[in-house]
């Protein structure tokens, strides 16, 4: 799958979704786990899965639930109220269940922690189908950089591998990131935000200079 991948996560209002829609963002998170920082409620989140489809008839924005250590029925469930194509395990979810239980047509987003899970990623991708390799902290929505010197060099001595990279990301840096070795997509929450909310124009920018690393390459 080589489809470029630039993703806002954790969308909490209308406004911040419909700012990310409007820039070409191409898949739009909410955080479906209970009592964290950026859970979505409900209410919300049906009102952007509703946006979504109401302004980008085309279907080329993706409405992604993001869950970690749910059950698959509990899963199942957000999948048909919010109306997610796309589902991202963030926890030690067993991927081969969930990818036997859901159809081809959910696209499955795992993240893996880098470099403990390189043997198991390399496997996930594979092996899976319409699934994508989501590189991040093992906690996640820390803000902290990866290590993309080691990245860069062990993705260079595995050839064809691809993800998506999370930790860290603003829109200074995302260009950055677009262009190392295996890239084909990013993944920002808190470098959007100011004082802990999703800023408009931080979306904006983010998405733009993504865009632009995109069409230099």
């Amino acid at each position: 799958m080589e489809e470029n991948i630039i993703k806002i996560c954790g969308l909490q209002t209308v406004e911040a979704a419909e700012a990310a829609i409007l820039a070409s963002a191409t898949h739009l998170g909410m955080i479906c786990v209970p009592n964290r920082r950026r859970s979505v409620q409900p209410d919300v989140a049906k009102a952007i899965s509703k946006l979504v489809h109401d302004m980008d008839t085309s279907k080329k924005t993706k409405v992604v639930g993001v869950f970690q250590n749910q059950t698959i029925e509990y899963v199942e469930n957000s999948i048909n109220e919010y109306r997610f194509d796309a589902i991202q395990l963030h926890g030690s979810e067993d991927w081969k269940a969930f990818r036997a239980h859901f159809p081809k047509e959910v696209t499955i987003i795992k993240r893996f922690a880098f470099p403990q899970d390189c043997e198991e990623m390399l496997e996930f991708q594979k092996t899976a189908e319409n699934c994508y390799v989501l590189l991040d902290s093992e906690v996640g929505g820390t803000g902290e950089l990866l290590d993309w010197n080691a990245i860069s060099e062990w993705s260079s001595m595995h050839p064809g591998f691809k993800y998506v990279i999370a930790g860290g990301l603003t829109p200074d840096n995302v260009s950055e990131a677009m262009r190392l070795p295996g890239a084909i997509g990013v993944d920002v929450s808190g470098g959007v935000e100011v004082q802990g909310q999703k800023d408009i124009l931080k979306i904006r920018k983010f998405i733009e200079n993504a865009y632009s690393s995109i069409q230099k390459t």
